[in-house]
């Protein structure tokens, strides 16, 4: 019979804090040596955490904002695919940093994407402008906040009084009673220029962002007037608009 001492020494112990971190940022081969993996046991282990992560998690977030009993399900089900994990390594913690690996991998590519988005945004909206004088009128203010040059802010106090000039607030109210539940009131907040969602072609813009990006975007400007459950039924009202436009 195996003693417990002879258990311990078969298990790969979780490195420090510091190393998990410094692993997270390493080459394959670095991290392939530090699971004790050989390439291809490695690239299959990444394979099957990788399918899982899209078919469980929330790959538009990172790891420390998915939903703890998602996450919980996620552990389960290594355990129960990946048994050799449980016997070599003290708590799976590989399974851990892939998925910290692949979360963050996939946030920092739809940053890329929405730079990319607003850098479209300003190629059509530019010659639309008829003089010089159009030109300077389109000031940063009239495009939505990049994802991560801006701290999170609350809406105006008085959201009215900087309405942008060419805001449409009945359609913007249409669009806004039309999700799941009536979020009309948020109308005099979506036409300001801060949120600067003032008119359909400025919602439709926002539906083709990504994911995370347009939920980082509604939490930023209307996270103290809505609830978790809210800013969801709004997101899917952008997702809803994004597969009109397909």
């Amino acid at each position: 019979m195996m003693t417990a001492t002879a258990t311990r020494t078969l298990s790969i112990p979780r490195p420090s804090e510091a190393d998990f971190r410094r692993l997270q940022h390493a080459r394959h081969e670095e991290i392939a040596r530090a699971l004790d993996m050989d390439t291809d046991d490695f690239m299959e282990f990444k394979k099957q955490v990788r399918e899982r992560i899209y078919a469980s998690l929330d790959h538009s977030k990172k790891f420390d904002q998915q939903d703890p009993s998602a996450w919980r399900r996620f552990v389960q089900w290594a355990h129960e695919a990946m048994p050799s994990l449980i016997s070599k390594y003290e708590d799976a913690w590989p399974v851990e940093l892939y998925v910290k690996i692949n979360l963050s991998k996939r946030v920092a590519h739809e940053r890329h994407l929405f730079r990319k988005a607003v850098a479209k945004y300003k190629r059509t909206v530019a010659p639309r402008s008829p003089s010089p004088v159009g030109e300077a009128e389109m000031s940063p203010a009239d495009l939505p906040p990049p994802y991560d040059e801006e701290d999170r802010a609350a809406v105006s106090e008085t959201p009215d009084a900087s309405m942008h000039p060419d805001a449409a607030p009945d359609n913007i109210e249409k669009f806004l009673r039309s999700c799941d539940f009536d979020l009309g009131h948020l109308t005099s907040a979506f036409v300001t220029r801060r949120a600067g969602l003032f008119n359909l072609e400025r919602l439709e813009l926002l539906a083709s962002w990504p994911a995370a990006l347009r939920r980082d975007h509604l939490e930023r400007h209307f996270g103290t007037m809505l609830d978790d459950v809210e800013i969801e039924v709004l997101n899917k009202r952008f997702v809803e608009m994004s597969h009109a436009q397909i």
